[in-house]
């Protein structure tokens, strides 16, 4: 008799337990969904943007209000509880762990970390529902993430690739990778004074090619406005090997930038 009440109170504890985990499921998904939606909020709108224009600008306010957000994480947690009813209990507690690890990998596999501050700039003109300037932050952003595919899925719906961040960054100004600059500049992209200084800064000699062929002076304006600060950054350069900042230098120099004094020479005698 004894040891069938130790039983009985065993099991009880056991479904105590396991009812009470059923409810901290709930929290550990919303929070995971929400998570993974700061980590690729800008994914998802630039996905969305791309949509006939009546369609995104529905769903890009949805994804972009935070409010709205929370509201749908929450769903997914409380969806959770559906699990213990439709599936065996061992199976429905393999899921609702495998789920969150799931949105975490994912999260670290496809986010982006807003360092600079500027995810505002989409999320603002997505909320009031404004596709076509949400498309034109969406193409500085993506430049500066490196998505080259929804980069180039955006120039060809014809998004203004000369527009600006309020910060007055254009796309050119972030992009790095020849596979980024050369279709923004054949979409008509304008090279500027702080395009070529971020690929001085950078070392990127084919970047520096691409934006002088764009040019109709082949870049003697440009390098007449920055080119001796060009010059300074390709010289003091880290981010490349000493054969792109030799390339850089020349490539100024050839434009009319003055080389600046090497004070070490002097040491050296």
């Amino acid at each position: 008799m004894n040891l069938t009440l130790r039983f009985i109170r065993s099991m009880s504890q056991t479904s105590r337990l396991v009812y009470a985990l059923r409810f901290l499921v709930i929290p550990v998904w919303s929070i995971s969904a929400f998570v993974l939606w700061l980590g690729i909020r800008i994914l998802l709108l630039a996905w969305l943007a791309m949509l006939p224009k009546a369609i995104a600008s529905v769903a890009i306010v949805l994804v972009s209000h935070v409010g709205i957000v929370v509201l749908i994480c929450a769903a997914i947690g409380g969806s959770s509880l559906l699990l213990w009813q439709w599936l065996p209990t061992k199976l429905a507690a393999a899921v609702a762990v495998l789920l969150p690890v799931l949105l975490w990998m994912s999260t670290f596999t496809w986010g982006r970390i807003d360092t600079q501050g500027t995810d505002a700039y989409v999320l603002a003109p997505a909320q009031r529902a404004d596709v076509q300037t949400t498309r034109e932050q969406l193409v500085i952003k993506t430049a500066q993430y490196q998505m080259n595919w929804e980069l180039q899925a955006l120039i060809k719906l014809g998004t203004d690739v000369n527009a600006r961040n309020p910060n007055g960054q254009s796309a050119l100004y972030w992009a790095r990778d020849p596979q980024q600059v050369k279709p923004l500049l054949q979409a008509g992209a304008i090279p500027d004074a702080d395009s070529l200084l971020q690929a001085a800064f950078w070392g990127r000699v084919d970047t520096m090619k691409l934006l002088f062929a764009a040019t109709g002076d082949d870049g003697e304006a440009l390098v007449a406005q920055v080119g001796d600060q060009a010059l300074e950054y390709a010289t003091n350069v880290t981010a490349s090997g000493e054969q792109d900042r030799t390339q850089i230098v020349q490539l100024l120099v050839a434009r009319g930038a003055k080389p600046i004094a090497d004070s070490s020479n002097g040491d050296r005698q």
